[in-house]
């Protein structure tokens, strides 16, 4: 009796797997996915006025497309441009208010603009929702 459950509940847990991955493979496969990911690319190769025009184009495709947001935040931090951060930030974070990444994209650039107890705020928050590199950023500016 006990093996026969534990197949069942193999075979469910399986199939909400299989699922998942399709679900991310469509959206990868999908124009605003794929732009998506060439502007992470292009961001992790340190391209950000390209990151950014990526950026542009899925949330020109998707306006509620919350990572997108919080993505351009950041590659306008890397640029300088705090406060066009800052309100990608908050937008992100109308959209999605549990993403601990976003909050911490927005304290750096609230502290870089010169608001650096409402950046730190926003770094311990970005902690209390596990983001854990959020730790980081913490520690060195908010000693």
């Amino acid at each position: 009796m006990k093996k026969g459950i534990l197949i069942i509940v193999c075979m469910v847990f399986a199939i909400v797997l299989i699922r998942m991955f399709i679900i991310i493979a469509v959206l990868l496969a999908t124009p605003d996915g794929e732009l998506h990911k060439q502007g992470m690319f292009a961001g992790h190769k340190g391209n950000w006025k390209t990151a950014i025009e990526h950026f542009d184009k899925v949330i020109e495709m998707r306006p509620h497309h919350e990572k997108a947001y919080a993505s351009r935040a950041y590659a306008k931090t890397k640029l300088g441009d705090y406060q066009g951060a800052i309100a990608d930030c908050n937008t992100a974070i109308e959209k999605y208010p549990f993403d601990g990444r976003t909050y911490a994209v927005l304290g750096i650039a609230e502290y870089q603009s010169g608001q650096e107890k409402k950046g730190c705020q926003d770094m311990r928050t970005a902690f209390d929702l596990g983001f854990e590199q959020a730790k980081e950023y913490l520690n060195q500016y908010c000693k």
